[in-house]
């Protein structure tokens, strides 16, 4: 029996919904405000660090969908058992070093943006950023991605898989940006060192949660 035009509807209306749910997460968007906060990011390069990093979060979640496919759900099993735990360390580390190197992350008031030290920071951060993001796929997609591809084929798989990518990454940048806006508006004249004792401990404590099953 054929599958309905409803059946496939249903579908992306689970891939939407998961997606949107995935993309609220504070382990999605908390570290990219703290690192904003923690380097004084100017909204632009606040924006395309995360649209950079967003959009390769949503390139992985595919990738891994693909690999669903191909190979079964162990692939599924792994990241679910193993890859929030990493994520979360990572986040603890990266929430440590803001605190114990400040002449890496942070002085924005002294040295200038384009220094070598800042080069060298934002470095360290983004790369944190890539793989917090990249250990935390949509686990509630890949098999609806699984099940798009044996029901209807890889090209309705293929376009839930982009639109399903379109609306995490505009969330997290809509997300990302709003609360960037919020804290300046709220906290924006807190010190420096306050404000690097405030974003490294919401980052620790953000990477305890991951590593014990919790915001992923």
């Amino acid at each position: 029996m054929p599958s309905s035009p409803q059946t496939l509807w249903g579908f992306f209306g689970a891939g939407i919904m998961a997606a949107v749910a995935h993309a609220l997460l504070p382990s999605h968007w908390l570290p990219f405000l703290a690192a904003a906060r923690a380097h004084g990011w100017s909204r632009q390069r606040l924006l395309g660090f995360t649209l950079l990093v967003a959009s390769t979060h949503a390139l992985v979640t595919v990738l891994l969908g693909i690999l669903v496919a191909v190979l079964g759900t162990g692939i599924v099993h792994f990241f679910h058992e193993h890859a929030p735990k990493i994520a979360g360390l990572i986040l603890v580390a990266l929430g440590g070093s803001f605190l114990a190197f400040p002449r890496l992350f942070g002085h924005r008031h002294i040295h200038h943006p384009e220094c070598e030290h800042a080069h060298h920071g934002q470095a360290v951060t983004l790369g944190g950023l890539f793989l917090t993001l990249a250990l935390s796929p949509c686990e509630g997609l890949l098999p609806v991605f699984f099940a798009t591809s044996v029901k209807f084929g890889w090209t309705a798989a293929l376009v839930l898989a982009t639109t399903t990518s379109l609306i995490t990454v505009t969330l997290l940048v809509g997300i990302v940006m709003g609360a960037e806006r919020g804290w300046e508006q709220t906290l924006g004249k807190l010190e420096e060192r306050h404000e690097r004792w405030l974003v490294s401990g919401l980052l620790i404590l953000l990477g305890i949660l991951m590593s014990a099953g919790k915001w992923h």
